[in-house]
């Protein structure tokens, strides 16, 4: 049996081909923040850990910053080195195959929910970077804080309409920002900084047409004949409809020495 992160990898890259088009980008005025506070901070020279497709790193490269990407996945890496990102590594974020301090700070975008042990590798980004760990993390924003919820309840029709077609998805577990919120309170940031603050309005059918393209981890084992009726099933009862949640960018910083006397035994 294959161990989680070598699976977790497998499943990134049989969805690598339609990530992109699958994911909401950021905002330029997002990744125009994000740039200010690394350059407020004096970072010049950043990891990303969980590079993925590069939707962030490329953006943040254009801002002036010297990108380095990691991610165990061969196909998320192939199409950031479509986007012209030429530092990029193959590995796991446990390990880093770096020297201690080679970065100004390593970043993470919405990846610490994917990891096992996310505390694990946050000690090891801190250990090769010199101002410390960056992560863009949802602490504080309501409308996020249920899978149902980020996308006004697209998901839920969908797992409703697999269910009555007798093809139920395995119980969920805790949601994203649920996990995100626990390390947060388990390894707790030196700072978390709001970046951007915007009401998004959603149309769930939209949503579902995401859903339908199988960009998702958990509906690669659905039968595709069985995920196309489940759609249509799901796109008659959302209709028209649209929601507007509220959506929050922030930034979590950990020092290296903060982040050691936090995640160190008692």
């Amino acid at each position: 049996m294959a161990s989680p992160t070598r699976q977790v990898a497998a499943e990134f890259d049989e969805i690598s081909a339609v990530y992109d088009e699958t994911r909401d980008p950021l905002a330029p005025k997002t990744l125009d923040a994000l740039a200010a506070e690394f350059g407020r901070d004096g970072v010049r020279s950043l990891l990303e850990v969980g590079v993925g497709t590069g939707r962030i790193a490329s953006p943040l490269a254009a801002r002036g910053l010297a990108i380095t990407g990691i991610d165990a996945s061969r196909g998320m890496l192939a199409r950031a080195r479509a986007k012209g990102l030429g530092d990029l590594v193959r590995g796991s974020g446990y390990r880093l195959p770096f020297a201690d301090e080679t970065f100004d700070a390593a970043l993470f975008v919405h990846v610490l929910h994917v990891l096992e042990r996310p505390e694990e590798a946050l000690r090891e980004a801190s250990r090769v970077t010199r101002f410390g760990v960056f992560a863009l993390v949802h602490p504080r924003g309501a409308g996020w804080g249920s899978l149902d919820r980020t996308d006004g309840g697209a998901r839920g029709a969908l797992r409703g309409a697999l269910e009555e077609l007798g093809y139920p998805l395995p119980p969920r577990d805790t949601n994203p920002w649920s996990k995100e919120r626990t390390l947060l309170t388990s390894v707790p940031p030196d700072d978390v900084r709001t970046i951007a603050e915007t009401d998004v309005t959603i149309s769930l059918r939209q949503r579902l047409d995401r859903l339908a393209r199988r960009g998702q981890r958990h509906l690669l084992k659905v039968p595709p004949e069985t995920l196309r009726r489940a759609i249509e099933l799901a796109r008659a009862r959302v209709g028209d409809r649209t929601v507007t949640v509220h959506r929050v960018e922030s930034l979590a910083i950990w020092s290296p020495g903060r982040w050691a006397t936090a995640a160190s035994p008692a």
